[in-house]
């Protein structure tokens, strides 16, 4: 009797077994898996010397740097001056990233000017408006002390409206300005 009411009872237990895999794979089971956010963007307003200035949109894996907004509006210009700004230095949202320009020292043009034999030199003229008071001194019967006061009219009258002007400088006559007139300018 033992053995009938263990097999009646493991009979019962396997018939429930059976029973709940049977009817429980008929119900769906809602699995959430959370969504992914959709990639977050920022925009940045690049300037200067760049190939374009606009302001771009980037799509921020949060390591964006300053090069990843110029490479997107096409690199820098042969003017860019990469000491003025750090390139690897992370962005923002609304940031405004300015390449500034390098600076060039150009001479002025040479002007040709007539010589004795009909043709003509080239030479740099002396802008009298502009130069300090050691390059004055470049000036044919321009000294420190002249150029000293070349300065100090400068500063006090404005500058010069024409070469002429300088004869008002005290030590420049006639003679000097005759002997500096092809060396000076004011533009």
């Amino acid at each position: 009797m033992k053995n009938k009411f263990t097999i009646i009872a493991s009979l019962i237990v396997v018939l429930l077994a059976a029973s709940f895999l049977v009817f429980s794979g008929n119900e769906e089971v809602e699995v959430n898996i959370p969504e992914s956010p959709p990639p977050k963007s920022i925009s940045v307003y690049v300037s200067g010397q760049v190939k374009s200035t606009a302001v771009v949109k980037l799509e921020d894996n949060g390591d964006l740097r300053a090069v990843d907004a110029v490479n997107a509006v096409g690199g820098l210009t042969e003017f860019a001056d990469t000491e003025l700004i750090n390139l690897a230095e992370p962005i923002f949202d609304g940031q405004h990233i300015h390449i500034p320009t390098k600076e060039i020292f150009l001479l002025e043009a040479p002007i040709p000017t007539p010589n004795k034999s009909g043709g003509a030199s080239f030479s740099t003229r002396i802008n009298i408006n502009t130069a300090d008071a050691q390059e004055l001194q470049n000036i044919k019967g321009v000294g420190p002390s002249i150029s000293q006061r070349i300065v100090d009219y400068r500063e006090q009258n404005g500058p010069f409206k024409s070469i002429e002007e300088i004869k008002k400088i005290r030590g420049i006559g006639n003679k000097t300005f005759e002997k500096m007139k092809d060396t000076i300018t004011v533009q």
